[in-house]
C-alpha cells in the first residue's frame, strides 16, 4: 500500500513538473502599507543661486524578509502610496520634487515618486505621486531603506521645518523550485 501511494505522489509531481507548474513552489510576503512620519525635519535657508535641497528619511521594513531564504530566487517590488511634505512656510516656489530609494552602501537611487508644480497658488504641502511599482532586487532583504527627498526651484530663504510622511506597499515572491529540485 505504501509503495502505491509513493508511486502516485511521484507520478503526480512528475506530471506537474512536465506541465511547467514550478509556480507551486513559492512563498509570497506582502505588506500592503507601511507608514512613517518624521516630524519637525529642519531644512536650511537657501543661499542666493541655490536651486535644490535634499533630505533623507529612513523607512523601516523590519523583519519583512525573514520568511524568504537567502538561496531563493526572489522578485520584489515597492509601490509608493504617499509621500507628503507639510512645511511651516510657503513652498509654492518649488517647481519639482522627487523621492528615491538609495541602494545601501552607494549613491545609486531608484525613483519612486515625483511632484511637478501645476499652480502658482501659495501652499505649505507637497504631495508626491508614485511612479508605479519599482523592482527592489535585493533591497527587500534590508531592515530599512533610505528614501531621498529632493526639491528644486525657488527655495525658502529662511530655515524651515516640515513633517515628512510616507506610506508604501512592498511585496516579495520567492521561488523554491530550484531549491526543491
Amino acid at each position: 500500500m505504501r509503495t502505491t501511494s509513493f508511486r502516485a505522489l511521484l507520478l503526480s509531481a512528475t506530471a506537474l513538473l512536465a506541465t511547467g507548474c514550478d509556480s507551486l513552489f513559492f512563498i509570497e510576503a506582502e505588506a500592503e502599507e507601511i507608514c512613517k512620519a518624521e516630524p519637525d525635519v529642519a531644512f536650511p535657508a537657501a543661499f542666493p543661486g541655490t536651486t535644490s535641497v535634499q533630505q533623507t528619511l529612513t523607512f523601516p521594513l523590519g523583519d519583512f524578509s525573514d520568511p524568504i531564504p537567502e538561496e531563493a530566487d526572489v522578485e520584489t517590488e515597492l509601490r509608493l502610496k504617499v509621500f507628503e511634505v507639510t512645511a511651516n512656510t510657503d513652498l509654492s516656489g518649488i517647481e519639482r520634487a522627487s523621492v528615491s530609494v538609495r541602494r545601501p552602501g552607494t549613491e545609486d537611487t531608484l525613483l519612486i515618486g515625483e511632484y511637478r508644480r501645476t499652480s502658482a497658488a501659495a501652499t505649505q504641502t507637497l504631495r508626491l505621486s508614485g511612479s508605479g511599482a519599482v523592482d527592489l532586487l535585493d533591497l527587500a532583504r534590508q531592515e530599512e531603506l533610505d528614501f531621498v527627498f529632493e526639491a528644486r526651484g525657488s527655495l525658502p530663504t529662511q530655515e524651515w521645518r516640515a513633517t515628512l510622511r510616507t506610506c508604501a506597499g512592498i511585496r516579495a515572491k520567492a521561488s523554491y523550485f530550484d531549491l526543491v529540485f
